[in-house]
């Protein structure tokens, strides 16, 4: 079984009691460092190889969400914070799961089993890749909110949206709904196949139907995808190059 090393960053002793003692308890947990600095435990973090945190928000010198955003990639992140309030923030810069203060060891198994489905499906990923060295890839594979994997040819993907921590990927007949990031899925698109067209949409450009003003639509379904401030002139240069005028 995988190991995954974490590391504990909260500013309450009695926190890290209570993690440390499940951590104990899951086999798949190796515990790196405890820390009540986050800035010395960014040092630590860019040193070693790290696979998860768990993560207070409201701490001194630096606030577990801008300590997010300065993390190296491939670290997956847990909240666990005594304030509800934060959790938009948190989903908004991909943490895995939130962990609302008091939660149980049930819970918090839960969200580290998320850690290790998605480092091991990455992992399966990258190995199939491998074998197939040059060979382009056609699909990939999903695990659902279901704790079904799916195979989801790249070809029939209409669009993908990003909902908090989850991530519905659309198909002209199903939506397969997973526990993972939009920058994940982005990652593993073919080039120049597909396009983000806002903070929550990732389109796939041959499905284009028409473009309606900020609205994108699609063959046979209702659902039209918006073209976000941020994204637009992107897209549209994109576009431009094969557009006949």
């Amino acid at each position: 079984m995988k190991q995954l090393n974490c590391i504990i960053i909260d500013d309450e002793p009695y926190a890290h009691n209570i993690l440390k003692d499940y951590v104990n308890k899951v086999p798949f947990l190796s515990l790196v460092g405890v820390f009540t600095n986050p800035i010395e435990a960014l040092v630590e973090i860019r040193s070693n190889n790290i696979d998860l945190l768990f993560l207070d928000i409201n701490m001194p010198e630096l606030s577990g969400i801008d300590l997010i955003k300065m993390l190296p990639s491939g670290i997956e992140v847990i909240i666990t914070s005594a304030y509800s309030e934060f959790a938009v923030a948190g989903f908004e810069n991909n943490v895995l799961d939130y962990l609302l203060k008091p939660y149980s060891f049930d819970r918090f198994l839960s969200a580290t089993q998320k850690v290790l489905d998605k480092l091991m499906l990455h992992s399966l990923k990258k190995d199939q890749d491998t074998k197939q060295n040059t060979a382009k890839a056609d699909a990939f594979y999903l695990k659902t909110d279901r704790g079904k994997i799916v195979r989801i040819n790249f070809e029939d993907i209409l669009y993908i949206e990003g909902l908090k921590n989850y991530c519905s990927v659309f198909t002209d007949t199903q939506r397969h709904v997973s526990l993972v990031s939009m920058k994940s899925l982005s990652d593993g698109l073919p080039e120049g196949e597909f396009i983000r067209t806002h903070k929550s949409y990732i389109i796939a450009i041959k499905k284009i139907k028409s473009i309606d003003g900020n609205l994108i639509l699609f063959e046979n379904i209702a659902e039209k995808v918006p073209i976000g401030v941020t994204y637009r002139d992107s897209f549209f240069y994109m576009l431009n190059k094969t557009l006949y005028k």
